[in-house]
């Protein structure tokens, strides 16, 4: 695969995540009924929680990899500086940025009774202990916590890369790594599971890198199937009462894994400006989901029956991708001609022009 293709396979990657992360945030079915039960709500709620929860919880897992990818590729010693230089500029510190963004919109919300009852959240101190415990824990905008535990794997990487340079250590590694989740022995900080997800992607770019970047052909296809399927097979299984954990971690990483094999990057168009928001869709998806869903449900309900609120309930979900695509663009453009330097901060120095991962 040539370095174009390679980049552009990325985006599209990271681009569908982020749509899936926008989903694993968007079920509304208990602002809409206010808490009634009816077999209506019952089929918005399954289908809601298949996408949020089913497929949606692919997509951190998918992030982890790709970001450990892009980090170990072309890995070296010397090179390690340049790297946590870059990922200072590009996660560090939009995830302090956007914390205390987070941490003062909520204050300030808190103090308007106009919007109190959006945020849900009415006695919100303003003072430095608070604001620590907002950027340092992510108190206020929990969806950072998965930039939270990219940190400490980012700082974590030497060590890794001192165990998985060499392939059997490296392969027993991930063993103890798959029977610590399965025996519930969560590391926290970094999680087991992220850790999983990171390490094993950082060995593939360290010793698998012409396997995960070689060009479609009938083999890879297969493969990606077979992939596909036993990641099908996980769901089905941590579907099942009192089911090992492992059957789910396993499921969120098949997923990501054979969408990348499936993927041609060759072959794909090119993305667009809107797909390459990156960071800054991620962070700012949150506060619109929260917005529309909140407001949405707050209208319609006073003027629908069951029925039909039920079908706006999944109406409004499935749009959701749509509007906060649209509003994150049309942010990020104003931003980006108007106040570029605050751009750069909350982007983490990314460009609409070419896509980069988290």
């Amino acid at each position: 695969m040539k370095e174009k293709a390679f980049h552009n396979q990325v985006s599209w990657m990271m681009f569908v995540f982020s749509i899936l992360v926008i989903w694993v945030h968007s079920y509304n079915v208990e602002l809409f009924s206010g808490g009634l039960l009816s077999p209506w709500w019952d089929a918005a709620d399954k289908i809601q929680r298949f996408v949020s929860v089913g497929i949606g919880q692919i997509a951190v897992p998918g992030f982890f990899m790709l970001s450990s990818y892009l980090f170990f590729r072309n890995f070296s010693w010397g090179q390690l500086g340049r790297k946590w230089k870059g990922r200072f500029f590009s996660v560090v510190i939009p995830y302090f940025v956007w914390n205390t963004l987070y941490y003062l919109g909520y204050v300030i919300a808190a103090r308007l009774p106009a919007v109190t009852d959006m945020v849900g959240k009415r006695q919100v101190p303003f003072n430095g202990t608070e604001w620590m415990a907002a950027v340092f824990q992510y108190r206020y905008a929990p969806i950072f916590w998965y930039l939270y535990q990219l940190i400490l794997l980012i700082l974590l990487s030497p060590v890794l890369y001192l165990i998985l340079k060499n392939r059997i250590l490296g392969l027993m590694y991930l063993a103890v790594l798959l029977v610590a989740v399965h025996f519930h022995l969560d590391t926290q900080n970094p999680n087991t599971d992220a850790l999983f997800y990171y390490s094993f992607a950082a060995y593939g770019a360290l010793h698998g890198r012409k396997t995960a970047e070689a060009p479609q052909t009938p083999k890879r296809h297969m493969t990606g199937g077979v992939l596909l399927f036993l990641a099908a097979w996980c769901f089905y299984k941590m579907g099942n009462p009192g089911a090992d954990v492992l059957w789910t971690v396993a499921y969120r990483f098949l997923m990501p894994v054979s969408l990348w094999v499936l993927a041609d990057g060759e072959r794909w168009t090119e993305t667009k400006p809107w797909m390459r928001q990156s960071m800054f869709l991620y962070a700012i998806h949150f506060v619109i989901v929260r917005f529309v869903n909140k407001g949405s449900a707050m209208i319609l309900r006073q003027s629908l029956g069951e029925e039909a609120l039920a079908a706006a309930s999944l109406a409004v979900y499935f749009m959701l991708p749509v509007i906060v695509v649209a509003f994150s663009y049309g942010t990020a453009l104003f931003l980006g001609k108007y106040m570029l330097w605050l751009w750069r901060i909350l982007s983490g120095g990314r460009s609409l022009r070419k896509g980069e991962g988290i």
